[in-house]
């Protein structure tokens, strides 16, 4: 029965992966046009993301009620960093986080499913630093919230990556807070070099934790030499995100 179970399980989410890529075509070019706003437009993304989970959780791919969706829901024109040890974490951040967008790899603005909502809504990270730190601080200008996974790739749940100083240059340069995240699963689910097939026997459960916020403008008067101030800023992102439960 557990075979069977297993079996069942890799199908549905090989189909929502692909259902994934459609849905990415059918919002950016069915519902985005008729919007005017971008903030409209980021709008329109997270219900229609909202959908996206809510299939998930109704066909037992995932359960998900974070117990702190209330602090998520209000989060404003922050840089937000988080753990990233699943494909599904930037969908289930922006699916209760409002007006937010995040880094993506160059090589998805040449994927036929999502180059059109990448270049529209997202920020690449192959382009040159200040092109993407001013994009950033652009973003939190007009109100969107920032969303970076320091350590770039996904990661296991034990794994201590390498904290990356993209969030520290942001939040210099925009003044902006960074807010502290911990995204968990129960076990590995859609984990980076996992068969995206390998979806296990029951429904993984995620859980994201608010880890609290750095005060940037403390940061700044307390470290004003950028260098010293980039290196403390990852030191507490690190010290928070890799902190157990």
């Amino acid at each position: 029965m557990t075979k069977i179970v297993q079996i069942y399980r890799s199908i549905i989410v090989v189909f929502f992966i692909c259902f994934f890529g459609v849905g990415a075509l059918v919002v950016r070019y069915c519902l985005l046009p008729f919007k005017k706003e971008r903030i409209q437009k980021y709008e329109t993304l997270q219900k229609s993301w909202q959908i996206y989970i809510s299939l998930l959780k109704f066909f037992k791919v995932i359960e998900f009620e974070p117990d702190n969706s209330e602090i998520l829901k209000n989060i404003k024109n922050s840089i937000i960093v988080s753990t990233h040890p699943s494909f599904l974490d930037i969908v289930l951040l922006m699916s209760i986080i409002p007006h937010s967008t995040c880094f993506v790899a160059d090589k998805l603005a040449r994927n036929p499913f999502f180059k059109g909502m990448v270049k529209l809504l997202f920020i690449l990270e192959g382009q040159p630093m200040d092109k993407w730190v001013n994009d950033a601080c652009e973003m939190l200008e007009n109100g969107i919230n920032i969303i970076i996974f320091p350590m770039g790739g996904r990661h296991m749940k034990d794994e201590h990556p390498r904290i990356r100083r993209g969030a520290a240059l942001i939040a210099r340069k925009s003044k902006r807070n960074i807010v502290m995240l911990q995204i968990n699963n129960d076990f590995a689910f859609l984990a980076g070099h996992q068969p995206v097939y390998r979806a296990g026997s029951k429904p993984t459960v995620y859980t994201i934790k608010y880890l609290g916020e750095i005060n940037t403008a403390e940061y700044i008067e307390k470290y004003p030499d950028e260098v010293d101030f980039k290196t403390e800023i990852s030191k507490e992102i690190a010290k928070n995100l890799y902190a157990k439960e």
